[in-house]
């Protein structure tokens, strides 16, 4: 082989390689150890802190290998500077800007946790902010705090969280589906996020798990919360700290009447396309009238059928033979707390002509017959086949010890066909308790009795000594945000077994909770600003700030026998 034929064949060689080397782009070393680090970025230019700024570019450098998509989508500048132009070399980005800067004005570009290496797909731990100024000064005011998922498995990496500014606008008009924020971070691996380098001004901050990356509000797709309320930064009060946002997921969707169905003459079947909320279910919500001459038919009572409430049973007076009847639903609301659509909230149906024939009954109970390791403070669920006189229940229903001894109950009505019993004192431990329900002196609303004459149900107490409790103090620093009860509950992290305990404070101070199965627990503490009994993460838009809350830092293993005392939540 010749000299000239040997470089020949070399040169196609290295101009193979070359081109397989190209093609194959950016690739992830191979061998070695599992790469679990997460990216960091070591060197800006310019550096951190930069005044008198006057570039047209910005040069970031990580540690290792990094996949650029990530990067560049991960990217925020506040305020904007437009579309960037990424250039890569090697660990090193540049990011060309074409905008011309603002005078005086501090820039924060921020690299969030989406950022990923090369290696093994590791997220960055925490975000990262570079400030610079085109003036004398960097803006320096903050806000800072942790988000927690929408469900306790939920992973709080990531989330997006926004900040505007509210200085020179109407807050009512601000509507984050359409308009961007003017600051951006994300959250780190334990939730935690810092806003830094704000400039002096009011601002309305939210947590969006921004599905789309599009840097905007999505209903029913993005995880959302607001912020318990608005915060001015100001040259005296430059940093709000420990703000916690806690997801949720809107449901926009109207509630819908879907079916209407009379089950014999006096019983009507209403079903709706979701829940609805028992508050707003009332008598005079329905209106029933013959389509033939507008005459209308009595409603005695409506019930909702437990526990997906989709359906409601409406009672009525008699129905005429061979009417056809509308029936017409009015300011009822979903569990959503959205209005009935008012395009879907009325029917057509044909009278019944069975008679109500069937007897009073007793549909389903909460605690089975001979249930046992029952909680001391027990609360016991009945639903009736039918609305009933709620007079003849409470005379009806009695709850005795093993010696015969009677419990005094207290009835908390949850509809016209269910009630709910507690007794008013704490039951005795490992004992066996009966309650007995009269049937045949229960009387529905047309005087119709139960056929059975006695129902018993046998339960029995737990075991006080294999249980434990979790005690301690809540503290409420904010003299202005007042309103509502405390509420602390006790939730244990095992999804397949789970429990909940709770109690209600009217005031912050000490607070118990008792008789608690060993486990692992989350502590919480919320202000039921609004009373609705469930902690509410305010809305997007039209604005609602959220109900404050904390969460206690680290999970709460309870044991038998050893009490959890001392144990301090922190409301802000």
């Amino acid at each position: 082989m010749g000299f000239s034929t040997l470089v020949r064949n070399s040169a196609c060689v290295l101009l193979a390689s070359t081109i397989l080397m190209s093609c194959a782009g950016q690739r992830s070393p191979e061998g070695g150890p599992i790469d679990t680090e997460p990216p960091v970025i070591i060197s800006t230019n310019p550096p951190n802190y930069t005044t008198r700024f006057k570039g047209s570019s910005i040069t970031i450098e990580f540690n290792e290998y990094v996949d650029h998509r990530t990067v560049e989508g991960a990217v925020f500048v506040s305020p904007s500077l437009g579309p960037l132009k990424f250039d890569w070399s090697g660990r090193e980005l540049e990011m060309e800007f074409f905008e011309k800067l603002r005078r005086s004005t501090t820039y924060v570009v921020t690299i969030g946790t989406d950022a990923a290496d090369l290696n093994n797909h590791n997220k960055m731990a925490q975000a990262y902010t570079l400030a610079f100024s085109t003036g004398d000064d960097i803006d320096h005011g903050g806000i800072a705090g942790k988000v927690f998922g929408r469900r306790e498995s939920d992973s709080p990496l990531g989330i997006m969280v926004f900040a505007y500014k509210l200085h020179d606008l109407n807050p009512d008009t601000l509507n984050p589906t359409t308009t961007k924020p003017d600051y951006v971070t994300q959250s780190g691996r334990n939730g935690e996020f810092a806003l830094r380098h704000l400039s002096f001004d009011s601002y309305r901050v939210f947590a969006i798990r921004d599905e789309y990356k599009n840097l905007l509000y999505d209903p029913e797709t993005d995880d959302y919360a607001a912020a318990p309320s608005d915060f001015a930064i100001t040259p005296y009060d430059t940093l709000r700290s420990d703000v916690r946002l806690k997801l949720a997921r809107e449901d926009t969707t109207a509630t819908r009447l879907t079916k209407v169905a009379p089950t014999n003459q006096r019983h009507v079947l209403t079903e709706f396309s979701s829940a609805v909320d028992t508050s707003s279910l009332r008598s005079n919500v329905f209106r029933i009238v013959d389509t033939s001459n507008q005459s209308g038919l009595r409603v005695l009572s409506v019930y909702p059928m437990f526990p997906k409430m989709t359906t409601v049973v409406v009672t009525t007076d008699t129905q005429s033979s061979k009417a056809v009847y509308r029936l017409s639903v009015g300011p009822l609301r979903g569990a959503n707390g959205l209005r009935l659509n008012p395009t879907a909230s009325s029917l057509v149906f044909n009278a019944s002509e069975a008679n109500d024939s069937l007897p009073l009954r007793i549909q389903s109970v909460s605690l089975p017959d001979t249930s046992k390791e029952v909680e001391l403070h027990p609360e016991i669920s009945l639903q009736f086949s039918d609305a009933v006189e709620k007079g003849s229940v409470e005379k009806a229903i009695t709850l005795v010890d093993s010696s015969k001894n009677t419990v005094p109950i207290a009835f908390h009505w949850l509809s016209d066909a269910s009630v709910e019993l507690s007794p008013t004192v704490k039951l005795a431990s490992s004992t066996w308790y009966v309650c007995r329900v009269g049937m045949r002196n229960i009387a529905d609303l047309f005087g119709k009795k139960g056929r059975d004459s006695l129902k018993v149900f046998r339960f029995q107490t737990m075991d006080e000594e294999l249980y434990s409790s979790i005690e301690g103090t809540v503290h409420d620093s904010d003299s202005t945000d007042r309103k509502g009860d405390l509420v602390v509950i006790a939730r244990t992290i095992v999804r397949h077994d789970s429990k909940e305990y709770q109690v209600r404070l009217t005031e912050d101070g000490p607070f118990a909770l008792r008789s608690i199965v060993g486990g692992e627990y989350v502590l919480l503490c919320y202000r039921d600003r609004n009373g609705n009994k469930k902690y509410d993460s305010g809305l997007v838009h039209p604005y609602q700030s959220s109900e404050r809350f904390v969460q206690y830092p680290d999970t709460l293993k309870v044991r038998a026998r050893w009490p959890l005392e001392g144990v301090e939540l922190k409301l802000h």
